[in-house]
């Protein structure tokens, strides 16, 4: 039986923005749980991603809401600002795998 949501996962990794942008989440959590930053709680907001993955800011959003609908990530409001985290455990043990 095919698992839509593992082929979605992959989707999602297989483009080269989408992948950056887990990429820079999953590095804010690292350096929020090595307390590194106290401030972010591993969590980007939307007007910093484009600058980290070299990205505009349109295409960036465009690629937030495919990743967000897929349930790959998460976002929560704080006043103006769209934080942006990651929802999906099986993200955080696919990289592990792949960067040993």
């Amino acid at each position: 039986m095919i698992n839509e949501k593992n082929i979605q996962l992959f989707k999602a990794l297989s483009e080269d923005t989408r992948y950056r942008i887990i990429k820079a989440l999953l590095e804010a959590e690292r350096k929020y749980k090595a307390n590194e930053s106290d401030d972010c709680k591993g969590e980007l907001c939307a007007c910093e991603i484009p600058e980290l993955i070299g990205r505009t800011q349109s295409n960036t959003s465009m690629h937030l809401a495919k990743l967000q609908d897929w349930g790959m990530i998460k976002v929560r409001k704080e006043g103006k600002m769209r934080l942006y985290s990651i929802k999906n455990d099986k993200i955080r043990k696919l990289l592990e795998v792949l960067e040993e």
